[in-house]
């Protein structure tokens, strides 16, 4: 008998993973993004949010909604612009205004994510 395994995707150690391949992707490759051990990541379970920036200590965390790839990945692209806004020293670093959808627009045409889910 085969035993289907639980989904291991979304864990910590995955998420540095993700995360360090995200920073290393356009457009994040041209800020001046923290390295991953700069950074703790945790999955969290609110049912609320797909994911949090928290910059004392700087923290990302994805919640267990996020179960494919796709959404991961669109998650910590998202998460990663809150980020390169932080670490470029933008004060509004953490709303979904100007600066922010500019970089998201970008990042939805490049990677063919829609805006709307963004």
């Amino acid at each position: 008998m085969i035993q289907i395994m639980p989904n291991r995707l979304l864990t910590k150690q995955n998420l540095r993973k993700i995360y360090k391949l995200c920073a290393s992707l356009p457009p994040f490759n041209e800020y001046p993004m923290p390295q991953p051990h700069k950074i703790s990541f945790s999955v969290i379970n609110t049912n609320e949010v797909f994911g949090y920036f928290h910059t004392d200590p700087m923290r990302i965390e994805i919640d267990k909604m996020c179960d494919t790839w796709d959404h991961i990945f669109q998650t910590m692209m998202h998460e990663c612009i809150h980020v390169a806004l932080y670490k470029s020293n933008h004060k509004d670093f953490d709303q979904h205004e100007l600066k922010f959808n500019k970089i998201a627009k970008r990042i939805c045409d490049m990677y063919k994510f829609d805006i709307k889910e963004f």
